[in-house]
Order: C-alpha cells, then sequence, then structure tokens
C-alpha cells in the first residue's frame, strides 16, 4: 500500500477564504491524487483567529505568508487581488486559477442600477479604488467606507442601513449570491483592481514536492493577463491602497490592458488602453503605467502618496 503524502494547505479564516480555499483544493486533489498526495487543510493559527485587521489587509497577508515562509503550511490560497507586487522574497505564486468575473457588482436595497440611485444616496465601498472612480462618475453619491463579509453587507443594504454597495462580482459569485447584484460596473464606470476574479496558490520558492502538482491547476490565460497587470502596478511603483486600477482580456492572441488612476475626491480620472499581441504582457503593463504617468497620472500619484 502507497502512503500518500500530505500537503498542509491554508487561507485566511473568513468564511470567504474558506470557500476559495475549498474551490483550490477541489482543483488539486483531481490531481494530486494521482500522485500519492492528500491536501489537508491547515488549521489557523490564533493570531489570526483574533486579529483585528479585515481580510486581505496587509496586516493579516504578511501573517499568511509567515507561516508559508516558516513551513506552518506548505501552500497558501490568497484572492489574487490582494497579492503584494513584488512577491515577498522566498515565496512564489504556484499557479493563478481560471479568473471568473472580475469586474465590480452593485448591490442596491431596490435593485436600482447606479444611473438610478436617487441624488445623495449613500453607497458603500471598501477601497479608495473604487471610491475615486464612483466619486467621479456619481458624485452626488455620499460615498462611504465599510469593511465586512458580502453576508453583512447584504444585510446592511437590504436593511436599508445603507442604499448600495460596489463589491467584487467574483466574491458575490463564489458566495452563491448573486441574485442580489443590480448591475455588472463597466470599466467605463468602474475599473477593476488587478487580479480580481482569480486565485493565487502560493508556494515556497524552494519547494519541490508539490511544485508540479499546484502548476497543474495553472490557467495559463489568466496568467498572462495578470503578468500584464501587475507589471503596470509594478511600474507605477504604487500599493493595493492606491487610486489605480487595471484589467487585462485576451482574445486569441491578441491582449488589451485598460488602466486608470484617479484623484480620491473625484475631480479627475485619467484612463487609457493599450494593445498588444500573448508573449508582451509585461512589455505591455510597463507602456500603460507610462501613458498614464505622462498623461497625468504621477500628479495622482504623487498626491496620494502625500495624504
Amino acid at each position: 500500500m502507497t502512503t500518500k503524502t500530505t500537503c498542509r494547505i491554508a487561507s485566511d479564516v473568513d468564511l470567504l477564504s474558506r470557500v476559495q480555499l475549498g474551490e483550490v483544493v477541489r482543483l488539486l486533489d483531481a490531481y494530486g491524487s494521482k500522485h500519492g498526495i492528500d491536501f489537508v487543510t491547515s488549521e489557523s493559527p490564533e493570531s489570526l483567529t483574533l486579529a483585528n485587521a479585515a481580510p486581505s489587509s496587509p496586516e493579516r497577508l504578511a501573517v499568511l505568508m509567515s507561516r508559508l515562509l516558516d513551513g506552518e503550511c506548505d501552500v497558501l490560497v490568497l484572492d489574487a487581488a490582494a497579492i503584494p507586487t513584488p512577491m515577498p522574497t522566498g515565496l512564489t505564486i504556484g499557479a493563478l486559477t481560471r479568473r471568473i468575473t472580475p469586474y465590480d457588482a452593485l448591490i442596491s436595497n431596490d435593485d436600482c442600477i447606479l444611473d438610478e440611485l436617487r441624488e445623495n444616496a449613500v453607497l458603500a465601498v471598501s477601497s479608495t479604488r473604487r471610491e475615486a472612480q464612483l466619486r467621479y462618475y456619481r458624485p452626488d453619491l455620499k460615498i462611504v467606507r465599510m469593511q465586512g463579509s458580502i453576508d453583512s453587507v447584504l444585510q446592511k443594504v437590504k436593511g436599508s442601513k445603507i442604499d448600495c454597495a460596489v463589491v467584487a462580482a467574483a466574491d458575490v459569485e463564489r458566495m452563491s449570491k448573486q441574485e442580489f447584484v443590480a448591475e455588472l460596473l463597466t470599466n467605463s464606470v468602474c475599473v477593476p483592481a488587478a487580479g480580481q476574479g482569480s486565485l493565487a496558490v502560493l508556494i515556497r520558492s524552494t519547494e519541490e514536492v508539490f511544485r508540479d502538482t499546484v502548476q497543474s491547476i495553472n490557467d495559463p490565460a489568466t496568467y498572462g493577463m495578470l503578468r500584464a497587470e501587475w507589471a503596470f502596478l509594478e511600474h507605477l511603483n504604487v500599493d493595493a491602497n492606491a487610486p489605480v486600477a487595471v484589467l487585462a482580456s485576451i482574445e486569441g492572441k491578441a491582449i488589451e490592458l485598460e488602466g486608470m488612476v484617479a484623484f480620491l475626491d473625484g475631480s479627475e480620472k485619467i484612463q487609457c488602453i493599450v494593445k498588444g499581441t500573448i508573449g508582451t504582457e509585461e512589455d505591455l503593463g510597463r507602456t500603460l503605467a507610462q501613458e498614464l504617468l505622462e498623461a497625468g497620472g504621477r500628479e495622482v500619484i504623487d498626491e496620494f502618496r502625500l495624504s
């Protein structure tokens, strides 16, 4: 009887992260079982359970990635939109899962779309990226910051504590709450975050035992898109808190990359599109970043850093 090798796979402790973890475990099981690997979910440390920081925050990500670096787990599942650029030394992305809906979604208490919301309606967001773009599109709205699970956001909207909220469509989809979405927001309204819609499977750079199995679930198209998006962020030298957004799309061998920077007060939004071919993703990201900087984006970013 062959003894299976155990691979400890971890994520954050909130419900959405556990759903994301389950998605990746199911994918890995289909391949790992052929190679005698048993994927088991790793226990979460007390430090994560007691942490006050929100899931996907830099503080929680630092704890999670330290666990992987220290050998407390072998594989770590994160929302690709939360991945820091560049990656911490010693870690690498073993796989990116197939991207699902990358756009942002509007949830409203009366199912109104964005253009139908009453004047001065209260709209909740969780990022400067969304806040800046929505202030630009609808300067009359009262935009508030809100952290919390999809369920908690839904409760506040349906309970009329707020009029509406904008969240990642992929999060709603993974939580099977699509019936509450009033509208998917196009890039003309709100460009999504780099990596949004995909899950990143992290391993140690020195990993040998599980590397091939993890790579077996990598989606090449998603990997290409995210390489372009992350190259864009790296060239701008900004973190996930900046009012910056980017989305790549691939059709055949063609790749299109659309990026955005905006003043946080919504007074100005700069948006550009560049096109290229598969194999030039990183060059395309750098080209887009440079075009945005030269079009006024440098002033936007400098002001944000000083704020």
